[in-house]
């Protein structure tokens, strides 16, 4: 089957096991940006770290609007979702991203740099992919920037005081989201080493988180008993 003359799924290039790992791994970060998504209604709290936000919705402009990745149409439309999820996240971080902030100085400038921060990624990574160093899949700007995502939740959520408000769901959901979409790589992009060493890390980190989160979460909540 085909989509304006694109094939649904690209299965010349990859295998259905392969195209099944990409696919679960995107569902399950579009089920993390819902998560995210209802806190931001619910709680007026935005728990991705800004700078990461900011990669982002960069990267899934970079692949949802400005190019378009080789996995079939499918996955074109994917990733645009991504990117319509994500814009409900940056709106939400303009909103109510400074009560992360403790120095005022910041503050005042934080709405500001949030633009530039996306206007400066958008234009690193639209060169990184013109200089043909990404995949044509976009995974290699993509855990560049998920990699920084992972790392900066991790102090975000041991300074964040009202650690509560931080989602088992989207913890998990990403674990999982990234660990799928990591197999996907290591089966059709397996001699990809840089790619590799980037989803090895981002895994890492992101174990962690998890094993953190529900570390603390007890002792929380006999604090608060």
């Amino acid at each position: 089957m085909t989509l304006a003359g694109e094939p649904l799924f690209n299965t010349v290039k990859y295998t259905p096991v392969e195209l099944i790992f990409f696919g679960l791994g995107g569902l399950g970060w579009a089920l993390a940006y819902l998560g995210v998504i209802r806190e931001i209604l619910r709680k007026r709290f935005i728990e991705i770290p800004a700078a990461a936000v900011a990669a982002n919705i960069a990267w899934e402009f970079t692949w949802g609007i400005v190019h378009r990745t080789d996995l079939g149409a499918v996955f074109v439309w994917g990733y645009r979702a991504w990117f319509f999820l994500d814009l409900f996240i940056v709106i939400g971080l303009l909103r109510y991203g400074t009560r992360h902030l403790a120095t005022p100085r910041l503050k005042e400038v934080f709405h500001l740099a949030t633009v530039l921060g996306i206007l400066a990624w958008s234009a690193t990574l639209l060169l990184l992919v013109r200089q043909g160093y990404d995949t044509p899949n976009g995974l290699v700007s993509g855990y560049m920037v998920t990699l920084m995502m992972s790392a900066l939740y991790i102090p975000q959520y041991l300074r964040e005081p009202e650690k509560q408000h931080y989602s088992p769901f989207v913890a998990w959901c990403k674990l999982l989201g990234n660990g799928l979409v990591i197999g996907f790589c290591w089966l059709a992009l397996g001699e990809n080493r840089f790619l590799l060493t980037l989803c090895l890390v981002t895994a890492i980190l992101d174990v962690y988180y998890v094993l953190l989160f529900h570390g603390r979460r007890p002792r929380l909540a006999a604090a608060s008993a």
